[in-house]
């Protein structure tokens, strides 16, 4: 049974209701489910639109959809859905943005993925960050690893590795920081691999934090609460050039993109080498 749509005339994003929302997720559902069902999230969640206030949630709150379920692994509250009933009841309690661990409900303790979050300082152009993407794609190449890439449905883009569920947390989280700092130690005047914003200006950070327990990517597909309801969106390389514009990408225009550039992502995944820089 369809979970009930109320006040769906609200306005979440500028021109864009509750109701956009859950139709973009129906025309989506069989093409982002794959990533996004039985896995552990937390929501961003703008009750009044974007222009109100916005908070992450990992835990249920009364009145929430049935189709919205919780869980916890090694002590790390998350949400969970199952099907299109759980993107619709996302709609519902104005959940914009779905953030996901890097591993399945199955085995939440062993990631079956890795990111890569590529986010430009100011002054940065949107090219080099392409140019950071092919390299570390061809990094993760010569190292066994395959690759794919996203946009953020911000100013980044993110390089996600498949992984067999085989490595724990700590395995993960080391080869990805090793590699970030292997990348910024040759090229300081490009790459930084530390959060502080003072150091930023004119560099991209390689943001590995993204991969440890309970850490959370934004997922393919998600909207995000941004004036212009962009989406992440997945890309095959072959749109990885410096021509990209990912404000392309966005509620309106991801339903009618076709194919499936991460074709094969599951069957690309490799168990994590033991590689330390």
């Amino acid at each position: 049974m369809a979970v009930p749509l109320t006040h769906p005339d609200r306005e979440l994003w500028p021109g864009f209701t509750k109701q956009d929302l859950a139709d973009y997720w129906q025309s989506v559902a069989d093409r982002a489910l794959p990533e996004i069902a039985n896995r552990p999230l937390a929501l961003v969640r703008c009750p009044e639109g974007i222009g109100g206030a916005h908070f992450f949630q990992k835990h249920r709150s009364p009145g929430f959809p049935a189709a919205i379920q919780q869980g916890e692994a090694d002590g790390s509250p998350y949400l969970f859905i199952r099907d299109a009933d759980g993107l619709r009841a996302c709609a519902q309690i104005a959940a914009i943005e779905l953030h996901g661990w890097g591993a399945s409900l199955d085995d939440p303790v062993h990631p079956d993925r890795m990111v890569f979050d590529l986010d430009p300082g100011e002054g940065v152009p949107f090219a080099a960050v392409v140019d950071a993407a092919l390299e570390i794609r061809d990094r993760l190449a010569a190292l066994g690893l395959a690759s794919f890439c996203r946009t953020t449905g911000g100013k980044g883009l993110h390089v996600v590795v498949p992984l067999r569920p085989s490595a724990g947390w700590d395995a993960v989280h080391g080869f990805s920081r090793s590699l970030a700092e292997a990348l910024t130690a040759e090229q300081p005047d490009r790459f930084v691999a530390t959060v502080s914003k003072a150091r930023r200006k004119g560099h991209i950070l390689i943001d590995w934090l993204r991969n440890g327990l309970a850490a959370t990517a934004v997922m393919s597909f998600s909207p995000r609460a941004s004036p212009n309801a962009t989406v992440a969106t997945r890309l095959d390389w072959h749109e990885v050039t410096r021509t990209l514009e990912p404000a392309a990408f966005a509620l309106r225009t991801v339903p009618t993109r076709r194919g499936d550039p991460w074709a094969g992502f599951d069957d690309s995944a490799k168990v994590l080498p033991a590689w330390r820089g």
